[in-house]
């Protein structure tokens, strides 16, 4: 046990090197590329900007607005928060920036539609119109990133630019030097690459360890990787531009999406690697409720307009974030060692999303894009994740393990005991063992002669001693027996109620014997026309029979019903030199079975068709098909 404690704390020192190391990395990495600042000019302040409330004004209209018309932007950043109204921009360029090679950038790729018209001297020397709302393959420079080739001209270049989306529009313009934005770009990329192919890295690492060990949390985490990967993805453009590019209704829900099956996952992991069932009842049913609301939550991302979708989803993700963070922590209070790492691990991505909302309400300047510190945090707290997965898998197979080495020690002292045991009894066992088989014998032959009786007791009770088919005994528990299995095969069963006609009238004229005839005659006539042996005919009560049909469909069941009213209809009763004719009526049901009330619903409707065809005149068979209730 002591050598265990020391692995464990020489595991744990090392796990905590390699995150503070992949922290310091990561913060260097974020924070070279979040600042570079090697552009040309950075438009914010003193831009012209307008809000089309009524969504009618063209470009020839804003042509003729004069700069008075206009607002003027006084922050350094153009953000507008969530609004559905498109924006109107205006700015100009410096002469010195309108020669070859030169880029307009905007550092948002989340926008639905940006349109831009450059104009010179009052001429249009180039439009272009791009966003999600495009294909990727329509724009100009097919980069993730928005960007604008600044035509060429000796005289000062005027820039009116439309913005157009459902989410967030915040509009970060710079212009670049085409070779710095390349180096930029690179770096950019590079980074990009290398957490795209952690996460990869991870998800697959971890699906393989599910394959190998069938272990659900190695599995949810997976997934749980995988669409955070994507939504980071869409976040960055990156998914645009590899993996669905002329899909563009994708591309406006993305976020939505994989964002929701994001922290559906998170539920489905924490609740599966802390194994919450075990420790509170009351928190394993709130996150099944939670993971039941994510999912249908995934559904609504499908058709709910981006716009309303978006601020629901927020909610949801405080909620579920939140959830997940009390979780762990009332585990934590609660003695679960696993508990600690993992809410320190998703403290990172909370701190890491509450500092990327900062950044991205204004409300923090650090010069660092809050994308950025959301793949910070990602990186890490996937690190974390995944290194707790390990743990909680190493103490499971540990439990296991000695488990299987108790049991094999209580196996060994429980045989030893016993062979001591069969040492002291040997002796006398020897002495005994004949009385004991002859003891035995007769009590074999006696509860053998007992089952067979109790058997015959059972058929006795069970038959219809006039018929000598079964009864309404049999019927009742037979029905249920089948309607259970049934319903837990979702396979088909029917009922067929039979009734001879004007049996009273039989038997007033006729009198009970030949009554008993008639129905041992058409008791006969079922049981012969029964040919698998699941089938059962059953005397119901008097003149009324009961056929249980199990696996028989709608169809079948009512075909049968018709063939043996036919068959009793040509067949002829002899009683004492009399030949006698009936008929039947016949009311079939038919269903799958799914809950008990279906099997009450079955009978009543099999009685209520039979009763039918005696008011349309008797000898006929009317049916009921629940599965829709219709009356044939």
């Amino acid at each position: 046990m002591k050598t265990n404690n020391n692995q464990q704390s020489i595991h744990k020192t090392w796990y905590i090197g390699l995150v503070i190391l992949l922290g310091l990395i990561s913060i260097f990495a974020i924070a070279k590329l979040g600042s570079a600042n090697d552009y040309l000019l950075e438009i914010n302040r003193g831009t012209l900007y307008l809000e089309d409330t009524t969504n009618s004004l063209s470009i020839e209209q804003l042509r003729n607005y004069q700069n008075s018309q206009w607002s003027e932007e006084t922050s350094e950043v153009l953000a507008y928060g969530m609004s559905k109204n498109p924006y109107w921009f205006k700015f100009f360029l410096p002469n010195n920036l309108s020669d070859a090679h030169k880029i307009l950038e905007v550092d948002y790729v989340m926008l639905d539609k940006v349109d831009i018209w450059f104009f010179s001297s009052g001429k249009l020397i180039s439009e272009y119109h791009e966003g999600d709302s495009y294909p990727f393959n329509t724009r100009q420079i097919e980069s993730e990133k928005l960007l604008f080739p600044i035509p060429e001209s000796e005289q000062r270049i005027s820039v009116i630019v439309k913005v157009e989306t459902t989410g967030t529009l915040k509009v970060p313009l710079r212009v670049w030097d085409e070779k710095q934005y390349l180096i930029y770009s690179g770096e950019q990329n590079l980074l990009l690459g290398l957490f795209f192919g952690f996460m990869v890295a991870m998800a697959l690492s971890n699906l393989f360890f599910y394959v190998s060990t069938r272990n659900p949390s190695f599995l949810s985490y997976s997934f749980y990787v995988v669409f955070l990967a994507l939504t980071l993805a869409t976040m960055h453009g990156v998914g645009f531009k590899y993996l669905w590019p002329d899909w563009v209704w994708l591309q406006s829900r993305s976020v939505g999406i994989f964002a929701t099956l994001t922290i559906l996952f998170a539920c489905v992991c924490t609740r599966q690697l802390l194994e919450v069932y075990k420790h509170s009842q009351n928190l394993d049913r709130l996150l099944k409720y939670a993971i039941w609301w994510l999912s249908l939550s995934v559904l609504a991302s499908l058709i709910v307009p981006y716009y309303y979708y978006i601020m629901y989803f927020l909610l949801a993700l405080c909620f579920s974030s939140l959830l997940v963070f009390i979780v762990s922590l009332l585990l934590m209070w609660r003695g679960v060692k696993l508990a600690r790492l993992y809410l320190l691990a998703w403290s990172v991505l909370i701190v890491a999303g509450f500092l990327a909302g900062l950044e991205s309400s204004n409300l923090l300047d650090i010069n660092i894009p809050a994308q950025y510190f959301v793949m910070l945090g990602a990186a890490i707290e996937t690190f974390m994740l995944a290194f707790v997965l390990v743990i909680s898998y190493t103490i499971q197979r540990d439990d296991q393990y000695q488990n299987q080495e108790l049991a094999l020690l209580e196996e060994r002292m429980a045989r030893e005991a016993q062979e001591k045991a069969l040492k002291l009894k040997e002796e006398a066992q020897e002495s005994l063992e004949y009385s004991v088989q002859e003891r035995t014998l007769e009590l074999e032959i006696a509860l053998r002669e007992l089952s067979e009786t109790n058997n015959e007791l059972e058929q006795q009770t069970r038959t219809d001693s006039l018929t000598g088919i079964r009864n309404r005994k049999h019927f009742d528990k037979k029905f249920q027996a089948e309607a259970r299995r049934c319903r837990r095969e979702r396979s088909d069963l029917s009922l067929i109620m039979l009734d001879i006609d004007h049996f009273k009238n039989i038997n007033d004229t006729y009198g009970h014997v030949a009554g008993d005839e008639v129905i041992k005659h058409v008791a006969k006539m079922l049981k012969q026309n029964l040919k698998r042996t699941t089938d059962d005919a059953c005397r119901y009560g008097g003149e009324e029979f009961a056929l249980i049909l199990p696996n028989t469909d709608f169809d079948g069941a009512r075909s049968l019903g018709e063939k043996l009213r036919e068959i009793i209809e040509n067949a002829v009763t002899e009683v004492d030199g009399l030949q006698l004719k009936v008929t039947i009526s016949a009311g079939v049901a038919s269903t799958v079975v799914s809950g008990v009330d279906d099997e009450k619903s079955l009978l009543e409707s099999a009685d209520k068709a039979l009763y039918q065809a005696k008011r349309d005149g008797r000898n006929r068979v009317r049916s009921i098909h629940l599965h829709p209730r219709d009356i044939v």
